[in-house]
């Protein structure tokens, strides 16, 4: 018989193995997260509507800085030539990425909801008093602006000597750098809120007419257009071929760039404000049912979820393993989406077993008996998905899985890592 040593994690309480799913950390500020994080340099970014921008390590958690502004920051930051900027009321602020000292701060008209783009040597942005303003981005004074005739809560794009935005006024915008004057735009049947994407000359952008739109870059024509059953403030996102895409008809789509036709929706219970973000053939995507959601890129299965304290309209970012996401409940999470990579100190979450709670014999053999208080799952060491259970008692039968370690896992709060043997 061959037999495998290995420590068990649930043994050492300060030792647990991760999967896909467990909660790593987590930071609570004092006020809902509407901004998304921002990695850069094992450092997350984000503001909060407690007035702070916070800088936090991206291992742990902890507070490295914070910048205290006037008033919530809604908008999400960008960080360019160790210069974080991002909107605070009616400022576009610049500090220092790695002390969080003031370095310039430009007063608009009105609200900033907009994610500055930054690039050579200048800071793009949308405003609530219907402008897109282009600002020198070491000193903070004006090059221009242009004039749209609604709120600019889209984000602004730069490609191609181009920057591409959506306002309320129902257009989408395409505005030539060299000179601030407008190369096309395209009219929608209403507000564009979404922040565009383009992928191989193509600009994909949502809006509340219910379609997400697919553009020619070149000279504005329409390529096509898909229906949801509800508006899109969701901002899409490309890869390999598709564009994911949130609707407030509680779904996330997959589509099809080539010719816009529909691959695969995954229904969650609420809004999908949230962008979804792709690593790794892995959608993630925040809802306003208060989950964190994973989800294949290639055919729309559940992998897993996690639930927050409150609506998730943040949207999330991914790095190393990680992914992060801001919720209205006033934490910032850091949730692991491989699996193992080596021990972790887990401390933040509770594993300690329930009556209900139970794996046995271990180490196992052909048969695995298992009690779970509510729905769970099996992981292999690796992180791959071995089986799905609801909430019951089970006896499944093992003999044909390999040899090695297991984590079972029932929710969110229940783990435990056992070890199968094969004789």
């Amino acid at each position: 018989m061959k037999k495998l040593i290995l420590i068990i994690s649930f043994l050492i309480p300060d030792l647990l193995l991760s999967a896909p799913g467990d909660l790593l950390w987590r930071y609570k500020t004092g006020n809902a997260i509407l901004s998304s994080p921002y990695i850069s340099e094992g450092t997350v970014y984000f503001g909060s509507d407690d007035n702070y921008l916070y800088a936090l390590n991206s291992t742990d958690g902890s507070l490295k800085w914070r910048y205290n502004t006037t008033n919530r920051i809604s908008s999400s930051a960008n960080i360019s030539e160790g210069t974080v900027y991002f909107g605070e009321w009616i400022y576009l602020n610049a500090v220092s990425s790695s002390t969080g000292n003031f370095i310039w701060r430009y007063q608009t008209g009105d609200y900033i909801y907009s994610t500055p783009e930054v690039s050579s040597g200048a800071v793009y942005f949308g405003c609530n008093d219907t402008f897109l303003y282009t600002l020198n981005s070491y000193n903070g004074t004006l090059y221009g602006k242009y004039k749209t005739e609604g709120y600019v809560i889209s984000s602004p794009l730069i490609s191609d000597g181009t920057v591409y935005v959506g306002s309320n006024d129902n257009y989408i915008y395409a505005i030539k750098i060299s000179d601030g004057l407008l190369k096309w735009r395209y009219k929608t049947g209403n507000w564009i809120v979404s922040s565009p994407c383009i992928s191989e000359g193509i600009v994909f952008v949502g809006s509340c007419d219910y379609y997400l739109y697919a553009i020619n870059s070149s000279d504005g024509t329409l390529k096509w257009r898909f229906r949801t059953n509800h508006d899109i403030y969701s901002s899409p996102c490309v890869s390999d071929g598709v564009v994911f895409v949130g609707s407030d008809d509680f779904y996330l789509y997959a589509i099809n760039t080539s010719g816009g036709t529909f691959r695969w929706a995954y229904k969650t219970n609420d809004r999908v404000l949230s962008s979804p973000y792709v690593s790794d053939g892995v959608v993630y995507v925040g809802g306003w049912d208060t989950y964190v959601y994973a989800v294949n890129s290639s055919d729309g299965i559940l992998k897993w979820n996690y639930k927050t304290g409150n609506s998730t309209q943040s949207s999330p970012s991914v790095s190393n393993g990680v992914v992060y996401i801001g919720s209205n409940d006033t934490y910032l999470y850091a949730i692991e989406t491989y699996g193992y990579k080596g021990f972790k100190d887990n401390k933040s979450v509770s594993y300690i077993p329930a009556k209900s709670f139970s794996v046995s014999p271990n180490p196992f053999t052909d048969r695995l008996s298992l009690s779970l208080p509510t729905s769970g799952v099996i992981y292999s060491l690796t992180g791959q998905l071995v089986v799905k259970l609801d909430k019951r008692k089970h006896s499944l039968d093992t003999s044909r899985w390999r040899e090695g370690v297991y984590i079972v896992k029932a929710g969110n709060e229940f783990k435990k890592v056992v070890k199968f043997i094969k004789h």
